[in-house]
């Protein structure tokens, strides 16, 4: 996927009117712009420096081609999936309901909820309240990884990260603030534990953002069973992430799924189920690997992520408690 070409675009709102549907899209191009965090004065995002610490930092206008194609973590946005992902999510969620697909809308791992703010305000906007959209996340960060028994994650490991881990009450918080209270269903847990229970559901849109092959794996082998002919998987983290993306290729390859794979951007990838038997619902291809075990992450909590500034500071005080105990040291 590296050679898919960034898009350039300058982000910004429709212009709206009194004709009824521009004045729907105007409304979800401003959700989107919110959603991202695009419409404030500036806006920040979490960076990496060469030691690997944390820390916050404005985009320059020159970088906010980041935040249009999704490949910065935004500090304070609803989500990390970039406009143009959200664009295509929202083509989705119309295509499905004109066709008269059957079946709810799920998105399994939602960090703050803002892909599925956009699926529930695109259903709202369209006066579709006969669908419901099922959040699916741990919403407590990413489990310790089991390299032993998923050695295809042996290359990834997301469970220090304190801000992803996003608690229930927040992501719920998130969507009664952007009018998308009603109409969605939570189901908390890790996929381990959860996806079985899905796995006998109807689903319209299955969009899957779980980063790894294990979590990759789990959740098609739910929930792809039960996605209507007609209706979309999406996958957030193909191109990124090979882990994500082994999981894809060895499920499609497994069940003989030949429907066209399209490229969404840099790293999203869809396909339209084109039968209704591939595999067919209710099918547990792939169990699990392990024996039940807690990986939780004792997490501190109120994690704070300090500023570009202050990271700086801290780098030059570290220097001088350095180049003071040298010197102490040369002293005696």
């Amino acid at each position: 996927m590296s050679d898919i070409p960034i898009v350039d675009r300058v982000p910004g709102a429709l212009q709206a009117s009194s004709d009824p549907e521009a004045l729907r899209l105007a409304y979800l191009s401003l959700l989107k712009m919110g959603l991202t965090d695009l419409l404030g004065v500036r806006t920040q995002t979490i960076h990496w420096n060469e030691n690997g610490n944390l820390f916050l930092r404005h985009l320059k206008d020159e970088e906010m081609r980041f935040r249009v194609n999704g490949i910065d973590w935004p500090a304070h946005g609803m989500t990390m999936v970039g406009l143009e992902r959200l664009d295509d999510l929202q083509g989705c969620v119309e295509e499905v309901v004109r066709n008269g697909v059957e079946g709810d809308l799920i998105e399994a791992g939602t960090w703050r909820g803002g892909a599925s703010i956009l699926m529930r305000a695109t259903l709202n906007s369209l006066g579709v309240t006969d669908r419901t959209v099922w959040l699916a996340d741990s919403f407590s960060g990413f489990p310790m990884p089991d390299r032993e028994a998923y050695p295809e994650d042996s290359g990834i490991d997301f469970s220090d990260r304190d801000f992803i881990a996003v608690p229930i009450e927040e992501v719920k918080g998130n969507l009664d603030k952007y009018g998308c209270g009603e109409g969605v269903e939570f189901v908390p847990g890790f996929f381990e534990d959860t996806m079985a229970g899905m796995a006998a559901g109807t689903w319209a849109i299955v969009r899957l953002d779980g980063d790894s092959y294990e979590s990759t794996m789990l959740t098609l082998s739910k929930l792809y069973p039960g996605l209507s002919r007609g209706g979309y998987l999406i996958v957030d983290d193909y191109g990124a992430l090979p882990e994500c993306r082994r999981a894809v290729t060895e499920y499609r390859e497994a069940h003989d799924i030949t429907a066209p794979m399209e490229t969404i951007d840099w790293t999203g990838v869809k396909w339209r189920k084109e039968t209704d038997s591939e595999p067919e619902k209710g099918q547990a291809p792939v169990p699990s690997r392990r024996e039940k075990t807690d990986r939780r992450v004792v997490r501190q909590g109120g994690h704070r992520i300090p500023t570009m500034r202050e990271r700086l500071l801290q780098d030059e005080i570290d220097q001088l408690k350095t180049k003071l105990e040298q010197a102490e040291a040369n002293a005696k």
